[in-house]
């Protein structure tokens, strides 16, 4: 499992600590605010955010491997260009 741990984090690197983040300023707004309406005005922000960066992330990963499969499926498109 360690392994498997260690490859996982390596690759995702910038999700793991924006979901420790998140996860922190959550329970900190779960432990300080007592209202229930402001406590969830002041989570989805949070959880909005989290999502909005996943995405981010994931799309430019995703381009970059789209591109390279490309060229190596088809080299004489990139040398017309």
């Amino acid at each position: 499992m360690h392994k498997w741990w260690t490859k996982f984090y390596k690759g995702n690197k910038a999700m793991i600590w924006a979901a420790v983040v998140g996860i922190v300023l959550s329970l900190g707004i779960l432990w300080k605010v007592p209202d229930e309406v402001t406590r969830f005005t002041l989570i989805m922000p949070i959880f909005a955010g989290f999502i909005l960066f996943s995405i981010l992330i994931t799309a430019d990963e995703e381009l970059e491997g789209e591109k390279e499969k490309e060229v190596k499926e088809n080299p004489e498109k990139k040398a017309k260009h």
